[in-house]
């Protein structure tokens, strides 16, 4: 629906003027003649783009003689003046006229001509882009016969019209409500605007309304001006309010499209209602995959409910030798398994297929929409697992490949050190210096370490062929801003924390087996071909480190049962020490120190274990010769030997406690 432009033309430069005037005389004229009157039809013309315009008419004047009789004046004057623009309608005239002039008494007793002289100011107001009213004063002089003052009122007439801006052209582009603050800076499509004026046009702003989902008009100023049939195309640009986000189903609204415009001083305008197509809140077209982002509702209630209850249920079962992300990927993984998540690809719309046609509409859940129904499509679950890491502070990322969507997250790691924390070569992406973990979420129900290695798996292939993508979400936000679900402040109910525990459990364990794997069998080897108690003791480091303590245990205790071996001793105090049994702790800190009283890890091992029996007078001289013999290492536990009273030095022995030195040959 296209309505008919309300177009406000700028009048032409040729106008006629009527003005009745009111005479007094002045000077040696008062003497003779009595207040009289006059009429002036003149004809103007504006220079086009100037100040100036010219003046040519006639004038009749009427003036009482105070010998009971009155004198008629007839001139034919020419001239010129200047015209200023006040304000929008307002303006302030100055000119000054000459020619010839016939008098004669209404008697007919007596005639004759002589030159003519006049000039005068105003001000003048448009009532309409034709018309306008006018007051001003008028020196004249009659030459050797009268001068006056006139005021005089009248009108300006234009004698059609100058031209005008006006829309030529609108191209508006279907609006999705999800990208309601991206059109704010991003086009929602073009105006054309054609200039039939004779003169510059300047001040040109054009508005666009959408009266239903606009608190007011969205402003764009034109910069430079318009010359004389210049064509301009101008981008539309509309800023939405939250309330477009009720939109469920396809619908049109009316845009109200106005450009105004100044000439002389005036301003003008042009205005056109268009038709918009506005798409629902849940669609979206995949010519530019970050566009995901924008469903990526990290700050809904039920994600945050979600995502910090679950880091909650894992805490105090976390492993420390992993890194924090990735066991938080496990337990989001796990727990969405639990919730009853299920894959199903949207038969209307399968991403397979309308990821390949860029124009072709998609239908996106937001996360609390897909915690609602409990399944959706890849780019559903990609979206909803993706909240869950942005909403405690971890970055993920959209990763695409032909007919497919999953994600990535941010493992904390730098990738030159992924590595060397037993995140596999092959099993992360490196982008931008950072090891990112891919899941392949749609593989929710076979256990987190099926869905990485899938995910792993997919963006090999993938990428060594250049078919594959990566959007950090974050990045993508600087675009595509997320947007809050109307409604969306239901909480989601968590599964049980017992259920969550075991599974994350088992998954970290799996981990575990397969990254630890090829280092134990490495080990291993070397202890059946050689009995070496190096390796047996390195063997033990390994299960010790990443939280299999009964198998280190026991590979200490092999060790030992073999002969006595200083850093087997000092890892099976450490082990005892890690689990708070301070007695056996001691014991064998105590059997270190004798086999080597100058080992500074013995030292601080027997210093710190006094100090959680209380013993500060022992751990005190135990810091003491620390200090003598690895005075950097002394440092780094200072509080080591002080009173528990102190408040800071207790803090600092109850973070440092879980951090031990595992004793190694290797």
């Amino acid at each position: 629906m296209t309505g008919k432009p309300t177009i406000a033309q700028v009048p032409s430069p040729l106008s006629i003027e009527v003005r009745p005037a009111f005479d007094i005389p002045l000077g040696d004229s008062s003497q003779w003649f009595t207040y009289g009157g006059a009429m002036d039809l003149g004809l103007n013309y504006r220079i086009p783009g100037s100040i100036f315009y010219l003046s040519g008419g006639l004038q009749y004047s009427l003036t009482p003689v105070q010998a009971a009789t009155s004198l008629s004046l007839v001139a034919a004057r020419v001239g010129g003046g200047i015209q200023l623009p006040l304000s929008s309608g307002f303006a302030m005239f100055a000119y000054a006229l000459g020619g010839y002039y016939f008098a004669t008494y209404n008697d007919f007793s007596k005639s004759g001509t002589n030159p003519f002289i006049a000039g005068g100011l105003g001000l003048k107001l448009s009532m309409a882009p034709t018309f306008a009213f006018q007051l001003g004063a008028q020196y004249k002089n009659y030459l050797a016969l009268y001068q006056g003052l006139s005021f005089t009122a009248g009108i300006d007439v234009s004698l059609g019209n100058g031209g005008s801006i006006n829309v030529s052209t609108v191209d508006l582009r279907p609006a999705f409500p999800v990208f309601y603050k991206f059109y704010d800076d991003h086009p929602i499509g073009t105006l054309q605007i054609k200039s039939s004026l004779k003169v510059h046009a300047s001040d040109i702003r054009v508005q666009v309304n959408i009266k239903e989902f606009m608190d007011s008009p969205k402003v764009m100023e034109v910069p430079g001006t318009l010359a004389p049939g210049e064509i301009k195309t101008i981008d539309l640009f509309a800023l939405f309010t939250d309330r477009v986000l009720s939109v469920t189903e396809g619908t049109k609204v009316a845009a109200e499209i106005t450009v105004s415009y100044k000439v002389e001083g005036q301003t003008y305008e042009d205005r056109k209602i268009e038709t918009l197509a506005l798409w629902g809140r849940n669609a979206m077209t995949w010519d530019d995959n970050r566009k995901a982002a924008a469903y990526v509702t990290a700050k809904d209630p039920g994600v945050l409910n979600f995502a910090r209850s679950v880091s909650s249920f894992i805490r105090s079962k976390e492993n420390r030798s992993i890194c924090d992300n990735l066991q938080a990927a496990i337990s989001f993984h796990e727990a969405l398994d639990l919730y009853g998540l299920n894959y199903t690809p949207n038969p209307k719309t399968p991403y397979e297929q309308v990821s390949k046609q860029k124009d072709v509409i998609d239908f996106l859940q937001f996360p609390q929409e897909t915690f609602r129904y409990k399944a959706g499509d890849c780019s559903d679950l990609s979206i909803l697992y993706g909240a869950l890491f942005q909403a405690v502070g971890i970055d993920a990322a959209f990763i695409t490949i032909p007919g497919h969507i999953f994600i990535a997250l941010d493992s904390g790691l730098a990738a030159d050190q992924a590595p060397k924390e037993l995140i596999p070569e092959g099993q992360f992406i490196a982008y931008k210096n950072k090891a990112w973990i891919p899941v392949e979420i749609t593989s929710i129900h076979d256990g987190f370490m099926k869905a990485w290695q899938l995910g792993a798996k997919e963006w090999t292939e993938n990428n060594s062929t250049g078919q594959a993508g990566f959007y950090p979400i974050q990045e993508a936000w600087s675009v595509y801003q997320p947007v809050g679900l109307p409604g969306a402040d239901t909480i989601v109910a968590v599964p049980q924390s017992d259920g969550i525990l075991r599974a994350y459990l088992g998954e970290v364990q799996k981990y575990l087996d397969s990254a630890l794997a090829p280092m134990v069998a490495k080990l291993q080897e070397q202890v059946k071909s050689s009995g070496n108690l190096s390796a047996m003791n390195s063997l033990g480091v390994l299960y010790a480190k990443y939280g299999q303590t009964d198998k280190a245990e026991q590979q200490f205790k092999d060790v030992l049962a073999t002969k006595p071996y200083l850093p087997s001793v000092l890892n099976l105090g450490h082990l005892y020490f890690m689990k708070g049994d301070w007695k056996n702790a001691l014991a064998f800190y105590q059997q270190a120190n004798a086999m080597d009283p100058t080992n500074d890890h013995a030292l601080l091992a027997l210093a710190r274990v006094s100090q959680e029996l209380q013993d500060y007078a022992a751990a005190k001289q135990n810091y003491e010769k620390l200090k003598t013999f690895n005075p950097t290492l002394a440092r780094e536990f200072a509080s080591l030997g002080e009173s528990r009273e102190n408040g800071a030095r207790a803090a600092d022995v109850q973070s440092q406690r879980i951090a031990v030195i595992w004793e190694t040959d290797q």
